[in-house]
């Protein structure tokens, strides 16, 4: 997998040259949604004194950071799980590749695929209702309603939920023609979450140190959280 996001998918010529290009596609949109839940739990999600940290030392911009993550997250798994088309607008989506592989013939696949992506779908029944109420359109009842009922957002399970169905429905097509599943769930990054966590704490630690007159840099090596 590539650690780029701006890097061209490349071709795996063991898939049917008529899926090829929306496979690379639609599998580098998923590595990378991983990629940026991955990085949204090592901030978020691993305990209260990451959480302490980040709103110590980044205050507002920790709380836009953590709505644009989870509201980006939310958004890709309701784009991939997309129809195949609206209006004369094709998508690029796991409906679009199952019908592509329907059409090329491959039945036993697309047969399997079916039953995985209706469950993918039920797994992120709420989270499409956010995005066309809330994250991705401005209806405005339920803006209006928000006001007495607020509105709630995603919680962690429910988008691990989705996130493993999408990946069963990704392993079904990608190990059918590999022969090896794929492990989106420990996609590897240059650099994530937990070298921000880092430099915050380092920021934190030389902050009280020149405060204190006490400046040690081999300190600095010690901050962990």
């Amino acid at each position: 997998m590539t650690t780029d996001p701006n890097t061209a998918p490349s071709v795996d010529l063991r898939f049917p040259e008529a899926i090829r290009e929306l496979w690379a596609l639609l599998e580098g949109d998923v590595v990378w949604l991983h990629g940026r839940w991955i990085i949204y739990r090592q901030l978020f999600g691993t305990n209260k004194e990451r959480v302490d940290l980040l709103n110590e030392t980044l205050g507002t911009v920790s709380g836009i950071l953590q709505d644009v993550l989870l509201h980006d997250v939310q958004l890709s798994l309701s784009k991939i799980g997309d129809p195949a088309s609206k209006g004369k607008h094709a998508n690029l989506s796991l409906r679009r590749l199952h019908d592509v592989l329907k059409d090329a013939g491959e039945d036993q696949v697309a047969s399997k695929l079916e039953s995985l992506l209706n469950a993918f779908d039920m797994a992120c029944e709420q989270i499409r209702y956010r995005r066309n109420k809330w994250i991705g359109h401005n209806d405005l009842v339920t803006r209006i309603s928000g006001q007495s009922t607020p509105l709630l957002d995603a919680s962690r399970a429910e988008i691990e939920s989705a996130l493993s169905a999408l990946r069963d429905a990704m392993n079904c097509i990608g190990q059918h023609y590999t022969g090896t599943p794929t492990r989106y769930q420990e996609f590897v990054m240059n650099q994530d979450g937990e070298h921000l966590v880092v430099a915050l704490a380092q920021a934190r630690r030389y902050r009280e140190l020149i405060e204190t007159g006490k400046l040690d840099l081999s300190e600095l090596n010690q901050c962990r959280i």
